[in-house]
């Protein structure tokens, strides 16, 4: 039996995908300073923590869990 999606590919849609792909293009061709790379790492490692944490009931905010993050490191 083949398989018949319940939804449709509208123009709109289409769009953004190619507009989707077109930007990460971009972001993979940028030549990124360490400085920079290790901000955006230490983003998401925060982000990606927060996020996680929060699922398991932590009522942290962002802000919050930076902070513990910078103490930790000093």
């Amino acid at each position: 039996m083949p398989f018949n999606p319940k939804y449709t590919i509208t123009d709109k849609t289409l769009n953004n995908i190619m507009t989707i792909a077109s930007e990460c293009e971009f972001i993979e061709q940028v030549r990124l300073t360490p400085k920079v790379e290790a901000k955006l790492r230490r983003q998401a490692l925060l982000r990606s923590a927060h996020a996680s944490t929060s699922l398991a009931g932590n009522k942290l905010s962002l802000k919050q869990v930076e902070a513990l993050y910078k103490k930790k490191k000093t």
